[in-house]
């Protein structure tokens, strides 16, 4: 019997949902696969992993596609996908270790760019230099 020497428990990336959801994507590419799921009203949670998996590759790339983007709507895909995080980061009270715990909030500082009183000082009087042109 293998002894799982990581403390970790599994997660939503070991299950069967989620190898059949690799294996679907493998047979018939990440853009059907993404058109199935968002036809559904309810999702699996391998499902909404799959999803945010792939919005975290999207978004991170930072591609010329993207950057031609409405602001406004990249901003509102970001509420929403943060309104998802607290309902679920709330509901649930994850217990986590020391490590992904510091990950998390150095993410999170990162994240605070332009919400803290001295980067929206910052971004005003960017914002100003910009009208008087």
């Amino acid at each position: 019997m293998e002894e799982n020497i990581f403390i970790m428990p599994g997660s939503i990336m070991d299950s069967k949902e989620w190898k059949d959801l690799e294996t679907k994507e493998f047979e018939l590419g990440s853009d059907r696969v993404l058109d199935e799921i968002i036809e559904k009203r309810i999702w699996n949670n391998a499902e909404i992993i799959w999803l945010l998996r792939k919005m975290v590759y999207f978004y991170g790339k930072k591609d010329h596609l993207l950057k031609s983007a409405p602001p406004e709507r990249l901003l509102t895909n970001m509420t929403d996908l943060l309104r998802v995080m607290f309902i679920l980061y709330d509901k649930f009270d994850p217990e986590l270790d020391d490590n992904l715990r510091s990950y998390v909030c150095s993410k999170l500082t990162d994240a605070t760019w332009g919400i803290s009183s001295r980067t929206r000082i910052y971004l005003e009087k960017t914002a100003k230099n910009l009208d008087n042109r």
